[in-house]
């Protein structure tokens, strides 16, 4: 015959044992659970990055697709309005009898096909600046503000402090990026006596910096339907990873602020 702590210990043990496995059980139910909830987590953020990846690669194409318009419309009306002039020319000298003013003429078509080879050369550096791939983005920016002054229609000052140079692709980008606000500066700040570009490389940060003292805008950010040229600077700002901050009121001009993390 059992002793009484045999038969009271005996439903305790069991009891116990059925705790550990409820807890268990309850354990493994939470674990499962939490497992699905991180899974459905890491899918939603995938999900989100492929849309974001998606709409980074719309937004390139159509920033390249306005790129390759203006190359056309620069083409048609730069070079394309220059060589049919200067064929009008030569099918004037081609007559018989030459007529009298041939030497003007002969010096005016030398000239529209000068202009037609400079403005040939303006529209392959647009595409590609050599300058770049040779002696690196300081010397492009340089070139740059160098060719904008000649015209005359605008003071730029420069200030460079890039001591560590970026990959190609990103020296490009900010390129491009700088580019593009210096066209849209000698555009459209109307009443503007002075431009400033600047490119500062100050660790952890490089910072390129575009400001007029111009007409400005009361926009406090890149318009969502803006221009191709807007819409380029924002693609390529969200390729390099980067930050850029808009400061304009109008009649105080505009300033354009472009940082990213420099290399250490």
């Amino acid at each position: 015959m059992a002793s009484p702590e045999e038969v009271t210990f005996g439903p305790l043990l069991f009891w116990s044992i059925g705790m550990m496995l409820l807890a268990a059980g309850c354990l493994l139910l939470f674990l499962v659970t939490y497992q699905k909830r991180l899974l459905l987590q890491e899918l939603r953020l995938r999900m989100a990055e492929s849309a974001h990846q998606q709409q980074l690669l719309a937004a390139v194409i159509d920033a390249q697709e306005g790129e390759r318009e203006r190359i056309g419309q620069d083409l048609h009306d730069g070079i394309g309005s220059t060589i049919a002039t200067a064929k009008l020319l030569v099918n004037r000298l081609s007559n018989r009898p030459a007529p009298e003013n041939a030497p003007e003429l002969l010096a005016m078509v030398e000239e529209l096909m000068a202009a037609a080879v400079h403005e040939a050369r303006s529209i392959s550096h647009s595409l590609y600046p050599a300058v770049l791939a040779r002696f690196g983005l300081a010397e492009a920016i340089q070139h740059l503000v160098d060719v904008c002054n000649e015209t005359g229609t605008l003071a730029i000052e420069l200030e460079l402090d890039y001591t560590q140079p970026l990959a190609l692709a990103q020296e490009l980008a900010l390129y491009r990026i700088c580019q593009e606000l210096m066209h849209n500066a000698l555009k459209h700040a109307k009443g503007a006596t002075s431009l400033l570009v600047s490119l500062q490389q100050h660790h952890p940060h490089l910072t390129l910096e575009v400001a007029d003292n111009g007409c400005g805008f009361a926009a406090a950010r890149l318009p969502a339907g803006g221009g191709a040229g807007l819409r380029n600077i924002d693609v390529r700002v969200q390729m390099l990873g980067a930050r850029l901050h808009q400061q304009s009121t109008p009649g105080q001009g505009s300033r354009f602020i472009i940082q990213l993390k420099a290399p250490a």
